[in-house]
Parts: C-alpha cells; sequence; structure tokens
C-alpha cells in the first residue's frame, strides 16, 4: 500500500511543479529560499508526549541565502526528555546538528516552483543518554509548492539512510522514506491557517542480532502563523498521532526573523 502512496505523491510532484509561504510548525518543505545575501533566524519550541515520555526540544536555526536560488542552514536542537527511553531518567542536553542545502530547480510566473533539500546530522548529542543517534544520518527530498489566490499547496517525498550504510551501499538496511502533504490559507496579509498530512515508511535494525523493525508513522498537524511585520514571524501547531506508531500529541510554536 505504502509503495503505491510513495508512487501517486511522486507522480503528483512531478506533474505539479512553487515559491510561496510555508514553515513551522510544518514538518512539510516548501520550495522557497531567502535570495543572495538575506538570513532567516528561527527559535522553535516542541513539546511531544507519547505514552508516558514526554520530549522538549528548543533549536535555533540559522539560514543563509548562498545564492539567488540556494540556502545553507544550520539547526542546533537542545532536548530534554522525562524520562530517556535509554536510561530510564530524566536527562537534557544538546541533540544532533543538522546541516542542510536547498536549491530551488525553477520558478515561474504562476507560483509553481520545485526543489531539493540534502541535509546530514552530525552525531553531537549523546546517545548514552538518549539525546543523540550516534550516527551520521543522510537524506535527500524532493520539494514541490503550488500557490494559487490565498492558497499555498506544498508535497514533499525524502529518503533517510545512515552515513555507515552509505558507505557499505547497504540503502535498505537501515531507512526512512517520507512523504507529506500540506495547505495554507491567508484569511489577510498578515494571518494564515494551515493544516498537514505526513508520515514515514521506517526500518531499523535493532542491536546485533540483524533484526530488523518496520514502521509507519502518520500524523496530522493544524496550525497558523502571524506576520507582526514584513520581517518577523510567529507561529502555533497542534499535532496528533494517527497510528499506534505515531506520538500521541505534540505543541510546537516558533518565531522567526529574516533580515
Amino acid at each position: 500500500m505504502y509503495s503505491y502512496i510513495r508512487a501517486g505523491i511522486a507522480c503528483v510532484m512531478l506533474l505539479v511543479p512553487a515559491a510561496v509561504w510555508a514553515a513551522h510548525p510544518l514538518e512539510v518543505e516548501d520550495a522557497a529560499t531567502e535570495g543572495k545575501g538575506n538570513y532567516l533566524l528561527e527559535v522553535t519550541g516542541d513539546y511531544t508526549r507519547d505514552n508516558s515520555v514526554k520530549a522538549t526540544r528548543l533549536a535555533g536555526i540559522i539560514t543563509v541565502g548562498a545564492g539567488e536560488n540556494t540556502d545553507l542552514s544550520v539547526e542546533a536542537p537542545y532536548r530534554k526528555l522525562d524520562p530517556s527511553t535509554v536510561t530510564g531518567e530524566p536527562e537534557s542536553g544538546t541533540g544532533d546538528v543538522r546541516i542542510t542545502m536547498k536549491h530551488r530547480l525553477f520558478e515561474n510566473e504562476v507560483k509553481q516552483s520545485m526543489a531539493y533539500k540534502i541535509y546530514m546530522d552530525i552525531p553531537t548529542g549523546d546517545a548514552d543518554k538518549g539525546l543523540g543517534t550516534n550516527n551520521v544520518l543522510w537524506g535527500v527530498m524532493l520539494v514541490d509548492s503550488q500557490g494559487c489566490c490565498s492558497n499555498a499547496y506544498h508535497l514533499h517525498l525524502g529518503y533517510e539512510v545512515l552515513g555507515r550504510d552509505m558507505k557499505k551501499r547497504h540503502f535498505a538496511r537501515d531507512y526512512a522514506v517520507k512523504f507529506g502533504l500540506a495547505a495554507e490559507h491567508k484569511l489577510s496579509e498578515a494571518f494564515h491557517v494551515l493544516a498537514e498530512f505526513s508520515g514515514e515508511n521506517r526500518k531499523e535494525t535493532i542491536g546485533t542480532a540483524d533484526v530488523s523493525a518496520y514502521s509507519q508513522p502518520l500524523t496530522f498537524l493544524a496550525g497558523a502563523i502571524y506576520d507582526i511585520s514584513k520581517s518577523w514571524q510567529v507561529d502555533l501547531g497542534v499535532r496528533v498521532g494517527l497510528n499506534k506508531y505515531a506520538e500521541d500529541n505534540s505543541v510546537l510554536a516558533a518565531t522567526a526573523w529574516k533580515f
């Protein structure tokens, strides 16, 4: 079933090639870039409940417009787990740092654009406390956005793999296929609401026994973004899990400045 879903999303992305809004709290990517010489600073905070585990994640993200169609960004997170699934005790500290490059392939006069994103997670978090993965993670994502009147739609399809598996060409050992669809509607020039459906198909190898675990978490998110000024915005979102593999619920908030 998931192979058909992935194929369908890929076909739609190829047929409906945009730069429009999209931002936190959405997980689904957008195709917009900041433009050469421009910067975006984001401060995000997420609170997640999953069974008896409560997780708080704060992150600072700086995005630099390295070219008219190319962005480079660094995300540095801080995590608090209560309790950690590794130690069974409350833990807190820095998580894995993510470095990202996004390149917009094209944009036309009818608000259509497509981009790709390549990212890498550096294992800076303490894996013994459950704050990091102790692995380099590589990912690639194809992004499509379409703007129409007061609405915008975003699709993404991505693939993640561990660096050690890439080195040995074991691309199907530990991986995740990610997909998502998001929609936004502008109620006014400053305020717009959004909704998102996203999920993934993940395979992980457990321990040294070469036993594979499969999961297909699906989530739904609703939220809003308010532009305080042309260069400053705030957002709020609520995300709920749609099956047993996903989190129970999350509250997400952020603020961003463009300069």
